[in-house]
């Protein structure tokens, strides 16, 4: 739910500041709320070099370099193909979790419910979005492979050596800000948003809410399921997404989003029953 609001709210953000400049706004503004409220609380950062990699590696591969190649990817093709090409993370990280995450490994009811996922994906942004897969070809591996990072990242949260929640968060978001940063104003140019609150209250609410609340659900999540499990929700984030832009917006809601919601939660059904 958190997250199908990042793009509603990115619509409104980048009215006042380019996408490059507006993530990047977002994560350092996550960063330095993280480590606030490690100061508050008087928590502990990771100790160790092994754990400071990890985070790092985390915020390469679950923050800055999907951020990026996501941005530009999608302004080159539709948003229907990128909700598509953004379905393929599910399915990438069951396979990488077969290889890579013990206790999870690949079954026919995990697979049956991914594809039931990604039809319904399909059902929401329309079949139409399937025939415009291969043209614009940069544009379109640029997007799936920020899908693969989520993957990936999701795999390398559950390998991680031990270690606080809330400070490991907000060394890898510190970390994503430092890395991402410099190069999306570089490339996007260095335009603030305008002081006023219709300009600062979109990245500051991307940068708490869906990268930093977001982040240490997903470290709890991920510390108590199954990586599979969690991949499914990148499913149901452009579903949210139409639902909020109708409790927000006034937009409509179709009989094709409420389809596409029945078959995303039919397929979590099915690649999560435990089996007796």
């Amino acid at each position: 739910m958190i997250w199908g609001t990042s793009f509603l709210v990115m619509k409104i953000g980048v009215q006042h500041v380019p996408a490059l400049p507006l993530t990047a706004i977002r994560l350092v503004a996550a960063a330095l709320a993280m480590v606030l409220a490690v100061i508050v609380v008087r928590g502990r950062y990771p100790a160790g070099t092994k754990a400071w990699v990890y985070c790092f590696v985390l915020a390469f591969f679950g923050n800055s370099l999907p951020f990026f190649l996501i941005s530009w990817g999608i302004e080159g093709i539709a948003s229907g193909r990128a909700a598509i090409l953004m379905a393929v993370m599910p399915l990438a990280t069951l396979v990488l979790a077969h290889f890579f995450s013990a206790g999870d490994r690949l079954r026919v009811h995990k697979l049956v419910g991914i594809l039931l996922g990604f039809g319904g994906v399909v059902v929401l942004v329309g079949p139409a979005a399937l025939k415009g897969l291969g043209g614009s070809l940069l544009h379109q591996l640029s997007v799936a492979s920020g899908a693969i990072c989520y993957a990936i990242s999701v795999i390398i949260v559950q390998r991680m050596p031990p270690a606080p929640l809330m400070g490991r968060a907000a060394l890898t978001l510190v970390f994503a800000a430092l890395q991402l940063a410099p190069v999306a104003f570089w490339l996007g140019g260095w335009q603030l948003p305008s002081l006023t609150f219709d300009g600062l209250w979109p990245p500051l609410y991307l940068g708490l809410i869906p990268t930093a609340l977001a982040t240490l659900i997903l470290f709890k999540l991920l510390s108590e399921r199954e990586a599979s499990f969690v991949a499914f929700q990148n499913y149901m984030v452009p579903v949210f997404g139409v639902f909020w832009g109708a409790l927000l917006l006034g937009e409509e809601v179709s009989l094709q989003a409420i389809a596409a919601l029945a078959l995303i939660l039919c397929g979590i059904f099915v690649a999560n029953r435990r089996r007796g």
